[in-house]
């Protein structure tokens, strides 16, 4: 058989022009999609508000992956407008109803995209299985889990890897919630030694501290990846601009030192520290939280971060004192008692308020330039150590090439100052370095228990 080599040449020809008016279409309609974000100035983005992925707290928002989207919306130019969704399947529905621009589910498998496509993996997560600390029989293997023990919420992202196990694990019998509220599952857990439940690691990271008596049981065999989703089209600029900013964020280390700022403080489980503090929010803490709240005129920082430093320093006990001579509910020097106007350290009231107004004070002596998490961290350090040895440890940094504007590199560097070579070359001197990095790690814990406490404790 003969081939006609000059049609085939022409079938090509026009295969390749088919071809690239697809792909330039294709290009022009993406880019109409990423201006059309750019002409409105608003990036709408659906997100499930669980720790670490989102919280919303008042006027303060954060999270993990709500940082992770801000700062692609600040790299477009344009504003972030959150939609908070109760399932990764309402996400999916806004999504394919033009309500959305992106949405955020967290680790799952593919079972639920829909008319949706994946962006690139940015997180790879363990899933746990988790019980309560109490049950002695604990099975040891997914076979050994016995029918109705399991419990989840409907459509949440667990029933879905839950789905993934029953093509394997054909006997898996569990019991659904009706609604997808996650803390019901945990409460439930928490208090019946019976139940058993699936959970992504990274949030269970967080919860475990507001339901002390669950555990890990065993992980499970398959890690989950998380990725941004967006309407599944023929476009492709707008995938091509996300995935850009993740390949860019993983390459500078942002993307790690993002998560580090979510998940550096939780690496250090005490059963005993946090029950004890749990007890002492549910019966300390309401004679105390007016004055917390009202601390709002004093400092830009939330009521919370001062009622954290405020159990750091005295577990809340107005009649605390150290060998050093600190006192109160804010553990206050007499000078700096003094310095705001603090006549009676060991009323509460008055320490809460001074405390908060030091808080202010510190916080106001650090440049504005200064990344918030970074301002926030020195404003706790300076708490703890004093100004002048923060300042001390900035200029070792500095001196050693490192960011005396950044936490991550001053904090490598503060141990340094109980080390005689290097507090010699000082201006203040001598100090426990190591103690400011662990007074962060716990004010940061017990910050991020009561944000994801019930809000009539504390708002």
């Amino acid at each position: 058989m003969a081939f006609n080599y000059k049609k085939l040449k022409n079938l090509s020809y026009y295969v390749t022009l088919y071809l690239t008016i697809l792909v330039l279409n294709g290009c022009s309609n993406e880019a109409s999609k990423l201006e059309k974000i750019k002409t409105n100035e608003v990036l709408r983005v659906a997100i499930i508000a669980h720790p670490p992925h989102y919280f919303n707290n008042r006027d303060e928002k954060r999270g993990y992956d709500f940082d992770l989207v801000y700062h692609y919306a600040t790299k477009i130019g344009v504003k972030l407008k959150i939609i908070e969704a109760t399932d990764s399947k309402k996400i999916v529905s806004l999504l394919e109803q033009n309500r959305v621009d992106i949405g955020i589910t967290g680790s799952m498998p593919d079972s639920l995209i829909g008319n949706t496509k994946n962006a690139i993996t940015y997180n790879d997560s363990e899933w746990y299985l988790i019980g309560n600390r109490k049950n002695k029989f604990l099975p040891k293997s997914i076979s050994e889990i016995k029918p109705n023990t399991i419990i989840l919420g409907s459509n949440s992202n667990a029933n879905f890897i839950i789905d993934e196990m029953k093509k394997i694990h054909e006997s898996i019998v569990f019991k659904k919630f009706k609604s997808n509220d996650l803390k019901k599952v945990l409460a439930e857990i928490n208090k019946d030694n019976s139940k058993f439940g699936i959970i992504n690691s990274d949030i269970y990271a967080y919860y475990q501290y507001l339901y002390p008596e669950t555990k890990v049981i065993f992980t499970l065999p398959k890690k989950y990846p998380s990725r941004w989703l967006i309407k599944d089209t023929k476009e492709l600029s707008f995938m091509y601009s996300i995935n850009n900013f993740f390949i860019v964020l993983k390459k500078n280390e942002n993307l790690k030192k993002i998560r580090e700022i979510y998940f550096e403080h939780l690496d250090k489980f005490d059963y005993i520290d946090v029950s004890y503090y749990l007890n002492r929010i549910n019966k300390k803490l309401p004679s105390y939280k007016k004055y917390f709240k009202k601390t709002a005129k004093y400092t830009v920082l939330d009521p919370r971060m001062v009622a954290a430093v405020s159990y750091q320093e005295s577990h809340w006990n107005r009649k605390a004192r150290s060998p050093t001579g600190v006192r109160g509910m804010m553990m206050l020097t007499l000078d700096t008692a003094e310095r705001v106007g603090v006549k009676n350290r060991l009323n509460a009231k008055q320490s809460i308020y001074g405390g908060a107004k030091y808080l202010e004070i510190l916080y106001k002596s650090f440049s504005n330039n200064i990344q918030e998490i970074d301002r926030l961290y020195f404003t706790l350090a300076a708490y703890n150590i004093g100004l002048g040895h923060l300042k001390d440890a900035r200029s070792i940094t500095k001196a050693q090439g490192g960011d005396p504007n950044e936490w991550n590199s001053v904090k490598k560097h503060l141990p340094k100052l109980s080390q005689k070579k290097w507090y010699r070359k000082t201006k203040h001197g001598f100090a426990r370095g190591q103690e400011p990095i662990e007074f962060i790690r716990r004010v940061m814990l017990y910050y991020d228990i009561l944000c994801m406490h019930e809000k009539k404790i504390l708002l």
